[in-house]
C-alpha cells in the first residue's frame, strides 16, 4: 500500500499580524492529533527571533538572510526533502511577513518532492486593525497584503476584539470576502480561533497573484547589543522610530534589571515589552521596514549602546 503523503502547512501574514502567536495555538493543535511536526521558520533577517519563542518542537529549522518565497526556493525544497527523510507527518513553513507564498506553494509541489507530500494548505493571518487602516501604507504592501489573502485557503482575521465597531469588523469580513471569495474565513483573538464567517475551498495555485517580488523595496537590519542598555534612552528611540518602520522584534536587556530579558514587539506602531525571565538569549534587534534609513538607525542604536 503506497505511504500516506506528508501533510504541510504554510502560514502566512504580513509584518506583526500575529503569526507567531497563531503557530503556537495551531502547534498544540497539531501535537495533540499524535503528528510528527516538524517546522521551518523563515527570518528576512539574520537573526531568528521565533525560533526561540516556538519550542514545541525539537525538530525546527532556521531560514535566514533571505526570502523563502524567491531566493530561498532551492535551499526550501532542499530541507523538505531533508524532512521527509525524518519520518515527520506534517511540516509547519513559517514564512517572514514580506514573502509572497505562491513561490512557497509551487516549491512544495516541486517535481523533485511532489510524490513526498500532499497538496500545502496556506494560511493567512491578517491583523485586522492594519487591513482596514490600509491607505496609510504604501501600494506595493497593499499589494502584498492582498496577494496574501488571495493564495490562502484560510483567513484567519486576527486582533478582531480590536476594532471598535460591528460595522467595521462587517466591513473587513466583506473586503476580504472580496479578494478571497473561495476561502474559509475565521475570525481570532490572539490568533485564538473565535468563529467562522465565511466556508469555502481554493485551488490556490490559480489566483491571480501580481507581486514578482514584493519584498524588493523593504529592508531589514540586525543589531547586536553586548550588554544592558538604559530603559529611559531605548523608550525615547523607540518613540522616535521612522514611520517607514514596519516591524521591530528582539530581546534586550536593561541597566536596571540587567538579569532579566525582555521580548521587544513592534508593528502597527505599537511597542510592547514582555519579561522573558532569567535565561541566556542573544540580544538582538531585528527590524525591518520601507526604504529605512539604515546608517542613521545604526548611529542611533550604537548611541544606545555606548552611551
Amino acid at each position: 500500500m503506497e505511504n500516506k503523503k506528508i501533510e504541510i502547512t504554510i502560514v502566512t501574514g504580513f509584518l506583526g499580524s500575529g503569526k507567531t502567536t497563531f503557530l503556537n495555538q495551531y502547534m498544540n493543535k497539531i501535537l495533540k492529533e499524535n503528528k510528527k511536526p516538524a517546522m521551518i521558520i523563515n527570518e528576512f533577517g539574520d537573526f531568528d527571533v521565533d525560533g526561540h519563542i516556538l519550542d514545541k518542537t525539537a525538530l525546527s529549522i532556521s531560514m535566514l538572510q533571505g526570502c523563502i518565497c524567491c531566493d530561498l526556493q532551492d535551499d526550501l525544497v532542499a530541507q523538505l526533502q531533508h524532512l521527509a527523510q525524518q519520518g515527520v507527518t506534517h511540516i509547519i513553513i513559517e514564512a517572514t511577513g514580506v514573502a509572497n507564498p505562491i513561490e512557497m506553494l509551487a516549491a512544495c509541489q516541486d517535481p523533485l518532492i511532489a510524490h513526498l507530500f500532499a497538496r500545502p494548505l496556506s494560511i493567512a493571518i491578517v491583523d485586522s486593525v492594519r487591513f482596514l487602516q490600509q491607505d496609510t501604507l504604501s501600494e506595493a504592501t497593499r499589494g502584498l497584503m492582498a496577494d496574501q489573502i488571495r493564495a490562502s485557503q484560510q483567513v484567519v482575521l486576527n486582533k478582531v476584539d480590536l476594532l471598535e465597531t460591528t460595522v467595521m469588523r462587517d466591513a473587513l469580513v466583506q473586503r476580504v470576502s472580496e479578494l478571497a471569495p473561495h476561502s474559509t474565513i475565521v475570525l481570532a483573538e490572539y490568533g485564538n480561533e473565535q468563529a467562522i464567517v465565511q466556508q469555502g475551498a481554493v485551488d490556490v495555485m490559480k489566483q491571480p497573484i501580481t507581486s514578482a517580488h514584493p519584498h524588493a523595496h523593504y529592508d531589514t537590519l540586525s543589531y547586536h547589543f553586548t550588554h544592558p542598555i538604559s530603559r529611559d534612552q531605548f523608550i525615547q528611540f523607540i518613540l522616535n522610530v521612522p514611520d517607514q518602520m514596519l516591524r521591530m522584534k528582539g530581546y534586550i536587556q536593561f541597566r536596571d534589571v540587567p538579569n532579566e530579558t525582555f521580548l521587544l514587539q513592534y508593528a502597527g506602531g505599537l511597542p510592547s515589552l514582555e519579561s522573558v525571565g532569567d535565561v541566556q538569549l542573544p540580544t538582538t534587534l531585528v527590524m525591518i521596514g520601507e526604504r529605512l534609513d539604515k546608517p542613521a538607525l545604526k548611529n542611533k542604536l550604537e548611541l544606545l549602546q555606548f552611551g
